[in-house]
């Protein structure tokens, strides 16, 4: 046998059930009985010569073979269904992003633009330092705007280098006078002083604190909350430091009462990547264009 005397049903059966690891859920899906999911599995496994799961409860687990053939299953069916139905007039437009807060003032305006000119419905949420390539592979976010390099790569996927950027420390002014002298800041002087952290994931999964702690120093981080926005009336309030990217400064439009100074070292200059999956219907390839001519100014 091969692909072509096959039942393709069978590859929706397979697909779905490693997605969702239930028979009922995959029933469900395709809008059959759990029999007939059930039969689909024997076939399957009659044919390719493969268990390809088993049950743990009321969950099927998918082998490491089962899982390879959904990893070339995801980006076909995702293909194609914005390949056949993408183009439908009436089809409403979702666009799911992820990026990291720091960005925000410089996407939000271009993406509040396209939402309205292109009908398109978009969600932003905050990068994590974790993978993201099941979720562009199962088309639940469309773009990832990434820090470093997090990503598996694979053929169904583009990477693009946007650029990089140094990170600054961004104080007020009841810091100032200990700083008015300096022209930037050595790595280690980060352990000098009290800190403002306004990232969304913790200290121990920041790049520059790994850095620090491998040269044993530690930063003191004095005041903790997720919040980029709350950055200037914290800095302008009490005598800590932000560390940011010189992009978030630069688009920042209330820099009243703040100062920056780079950090010299090379381990504070951070490259920014892009992660969407290849042959995206045109309107998405436009907005994903948009977005890194919008953020390529900023990151030389």
């Amino acid at each position: 046998m091969n692909i072509l005397q096959m039942d393709m049903n069978l590859l929706k059966v397979l697909y779905l059930l490693t997605s969702t690891g239930s028979s009922q859920k995959t029933a469900d899906k395709l809008g059959i009985s759990t029999s007939a999911v059930s039969h689909a599995l024997a076939r399957l496994r009659e044919v390719l010569n493969e268990p390809l799961f088993r049950r743990e409860g009321h969950r099927q687990v998918p082998t490491l073979f089962a899982l390879s053939l959904k990893e070339k299953l995801t980006p076909l069916f995702s293909s194609l269904d914005s390949e056949l139905f993408g183009h439908m007039q009436d089809a409403p437009r979702h666009f799911n992003l992820v990026a990291p807060p720091a960005l925000h003032p410089i996407l939000l305006p271009l993406l509040a633009q396209k939402s309205t000119l292109a009908n398109v419905d978009i969600r932003c949420q905050n990068f994590e330092r974790r993978s993201w390539r099941n979720d562009l592979l199962e088309g639940s976010i469309d773009m990832v705007i990434a820090v470093g390099d997090h990503q598996q790569r694979t053929s169904a996927l583009r990477y693009a280098l946007i650029g990089s950027t140094r990170l600054v420390a961004v104080f007020g002014t009841p810091l100032q006078q200990r700083l008015q002298h300096k022209s930037g800041l050595a790595f280690s002087e980060l352990a000098n002083y009290a800190h403002y952290y306004c990232h969304p994931w913790p200290q121990a999964e920041n790049e520059l604190d790994r850095q620090l702690e491998r040269q044993g120093l530690q930063r003191r981080i004095q005041l903790s909350c997720a919040d980029y926005a709350q950055l200037p009336p914290v800095l302008r309030a009490a005598p800590l430091m932000a560390v940011v990217p010189q992009p978030w400064f630069s688009a920042q439009p209330d820099k009243r009462g703040l100062f920056t100074l780079p950090i010299l070292d090379n381990l504070a200059i951070g490259h920014l990547f892009s992660h969407y999956r290849q042959g995206e219907v045109e309107w998405k390839k436009r907005l994903i264009s948009a977005l890194h001519a919008e953020l390529r100014p900023y990151y030389q």
